[in-house]
């Protein structure tokens, strides 16, 4: 069960830190296209803040309150790891070009 929560957990935060990076103009327009509007971008906020609440529940419910704070941040860490390779594979060409192509 607690192997479950800490999947769990792991996924929950890269999809919350996935939504917060999709929040940002930068990564909205390299990974769907455009800047987000408003309503999209504030809705992509609160899921990403709700995702990473229900996170550190997990580890709450997993570890208790006193080695959660440990486990949230390796949790914590996976996801944001997670999401940085998956924006910097989405945008390769984007990290060759000269910084003043740009």
């Amino acid at each position: 069960m607690s192997a479950v929560l800490v999947v769990l957990a792991i996924v929950l935060a890269a999809a919350g830190f996935a939504a917060l990076a999709l929040a940002m103009d930068r990564h909205h327009a390299a990974v769907i296209g455009g800047t987000p509007t408003p309503a999209r971008r504030r809705a992509l906020r609160w899921t990403g803040g709700l995702a990473l609440a229900l996170a550190a529940w997990c580890c709450v419910h997993i570890w208790g309150a006193a080695q959660a704070a440990v486990g949230l941040w390796g949790v914590a860490s996976a996801g944001a790891a997670t999401v940085l390779l998956w924006l910097r594979w989405r945008e390769p060409a984007r990290a060759a070009q000269p910084r003043s192509a740009r």
